[in-house]
């Protein structure tokens, strides 16, 4: 064998294997170079699904919180339509409220007053009220807006009862930001493409009122799976390599496409690359290998770390940086979801307690509602009763009258039966004169003539009155007072002393004491009337003043009267500037009522000496 032979067959030996793991070589890098820019469009076309899925949710969330508007339970529309032009997505963004049968209620894109259109679909607005289920529509056609446009709706029921539909609206280029702001090369196609293969909007393409539709072998594709690789050819023949994902929350489907000759031509660019550092890379690739795996390995693990605390209590910290843009591009989406996670868990937390409040409020108000209604009928039932009494003694009466007209009838039956007369009207007239008295004080129609007066004379001249009236023969009463300068109204001042009086008197016991003391406490004068009678029970005892709340029916019937003296007695008070308060032990352990009115200033008390402190016991 010729020495040349040894020389070609040791060159073959050598480029013969350099060529066989050259070719390998290319094919892996042609391959990897492939699965690279194959999970750069998937994860393109993930994010932006994240993202156009995070807009219809925050419009959901804008949706729920603007249904438990309080202008919109009562009936206040050009507030409810300030309020949603406030919660409007922003530019290219408007809000909607449609009534079944597709007429708009509230239209933020026009002035509130402007008429407005009735949707042509009113069937989709009853049907999602007969559902109770949100839809988010494709591309439809606004006939008034002359342009293209796609909605997210919900049905809601106001808290006054009526059921609506509201709706987010948006032109299609208001999800083009959703592609503008990633790291998506130029060349690449990014589709948003809606169930029926309409395309809602391209990047860099203004809204098309076309409403082109992709190609229908792409359009079977991405209805056979929730996602995929598709490869197929544009419109200029042009070949693409393309990711779809489609959107469980809407149906819209994000279709991001490369040109497959711009992959191609970047694993071309780097055959010349590769096969002239072949020689270096073989010895390098063991270190270089090594190194760079165990890179990569602390980069993995760094983004499991930080995928795992996706929604913790801090926020993402930890990633390793890469200059790898696809690595590098995991960590941006990384951060972009805890950001976006955060923020819908604290837009979740406040509606969830938003709700949570009114659900606890429209409670307690039902709870208050039902206990007035309930006292409310107790009180007619009441003022029914105490109205027969009177009214059966002038039956009587009056047919006492026809007998005493007839001969041979005693004459005192008929004075009888004019006195019985007499007495029961003026007893009726003082029902209805305390009702209107209620009335005036409640509507705050009562006016007062205020005058300097001595609280501690005004006591002793209600007890005088009383006296004179034996109306205190069977109690002990003990007065201790001390001059109390006020400005106050007489004439009101003795109805809140004699109202007061007469309650101690009625619910106690002959033979038991009432106690009154006038002192004056400061800046105020203060009025206390103590007694050993029933008392009052813990649970009547906070409502005591309530217009329509009583104590048990069978006391208010045993001591008559209406049970209104003390709401009367509370706004005189208020209207003088005081205050009033009652305090019970219990029941049987008596009852204290405690007047505070402000004193007189110096001065201003009437120039008559006021007697001196002065204690006295009758009974």
């Amino acid at each position: 064998m010729r020495l040349r032979t040894h020389y070609w067959l040791l060159a073959f030996s050598i480029v013969l294997p350099v060529a066989v793991f050259c070719s390998i070589a290319l094919d892996m890098l042609l391959t990897a170079q492939r699965a690279s820019a194959m999970r750069h469009i998937e994860e393109s076309a993930r994010s932006a699904t994240l993202e156009i899925d995070a807009e219809i949710r925050r419009a959901q969330s804008v949706l729920r919180v603007l249904a438990n508007s309080h202008s919109l339970a009562s009936g206040d529309v050009e507030r409810f339509h300030q309020e949603a032009s406030a919660a409007n997505a922003g530019h290219g963004g408007w809000i909607i409220l449609y009534e079944r049968s597709g007429q708009q209620l509230v239209n933020t894109r026009l002035p509130y007053g402007a008429a407005l259109p009735i949707r042509p679909d009113p069937e989709v607005t009853a049907r999602q009220l007969d559902s109770g289920t949100g839809a988010v529509s494709g591309v439809k056609w606004g006939l008034d807006l002359k342009r293209p446009f796609v909605t997210v709706e919900m049905p809601i029921t106001t808290a006054a009862g009526d059921r609506r539909v509201i709706a987010q609206a948006f032109t299609p280029s208001y999800f083009s930001r959703s592609f503008d702001a990633r790291t998506i090369p130029a060349s690449w196609q990014v589709s948003l493409v809606d169930g029926t293969g309409v395309i809602i909007t391209q990047r860099g393409q203004a809204d098309d009122p076309a409403r082109r539709r992709i190609a229908g072998d792409v359009l079977a594709g991405m209805q056979a799976a929730p996602d995929g690789a598709l490869r197929h050819a544009g419109a200029d023949g042009t070949r693409f390599h393309s990711y779809f994902v489609r959107s469980a929350l809407s149906g819209w489907a994000v279709l991001v496409s490369a040109p497959a000759a711009e992959i191609n031509a970047a694993v071309l660019r780097g055959m010349s690359v590769a096969i002239g550092g072949f020689v270096i890379a073989i010895g390098s690739a063991l270190v270089l290998g090594i190194h760079t795996g165990r890179r990569l390995v602390r980069f993995v693990s760094s983004a499991s770390n930080a995928a795992r605390s996706l929604g913790g209590a801090m926020p993402v910290s930890g990633l390793r940086q890469s200059s790898i843009g696809e690595m590098e591009a995991l960590n941006d989406a990384i951060r972009d979801a805890d950001t976006r996670l955060r923020a819908e868990m604290v837009t979740r937390a406040s509606v969830e307690a938003e709700r949570n409040e009114l659900l606890v409020r429209e409670r307690a108000a039902r709870e208050h509602a039902e206990r007035q209604n309930a006292a409310k009928d107790e009180f007619l039932a009441m003022l029914g009763h105490e109205l027969r009494n009177p009214l059966g003694a002038i039956t009587s009466a009056v047919t006492l009258l026809e007998l005493a007209g007839r001969q041979g009838a005693p004459p005192e039956a008929g004075q009888r039966a004019r006195e019985v007369l007499r007495r029961q009207t003026a007893h009726l007239t003082s029902l209805v004169d305390d009702l209107l008295e209620v009335n005036r004080a409640l509507m705050g129609k009562l006016a007062l003539s205020k005058q300097p007066l001595d609280l501690a004379e005004a006591a002793s001249g209600c007890l005088e009155t009383l006296k004179a009236g034996g109306r205190l023969e069977q109690h002990r009463i003990e007065l201790r007072a001390e001059p109390a300068p006020v400005l106050a109204d007489a004439t009101r001042l003795s109805q809140v002393i004699d109202n007061i009086l007469d309650n101690a008197l009625k619910y106690s016991p002959p033979g038991s004491a009432i106690r009154i003391q006038v002192a004056r406490d400061g800046g105020m004068a203060e009025l206390t009337v103590s007694d050993e009678g029933v008392g009052i029970t813990p649970e009547l005892l906070p409502r005591v003043f309530n217009v329509f709340v009583q104590g048990e029916q069978t006391l208010q019937r045993a001591q008559g009267g209406l049970g209104i003296g003390l709401t009367l007695v509370r706004r005189l008070v208020e209207m003088h500037g005081g205050t009033i308060a009652i305090a019970s032990p219990g029941v049987g352990q008596g009852t204290r009522v405690t007047v505070r009115l402000p004193a007189a200033p110096a001065g201003g008390a009437d120039p008559a000496a006021p007697p001196g402190s002065s204690s006295q016991a009758t009974g």
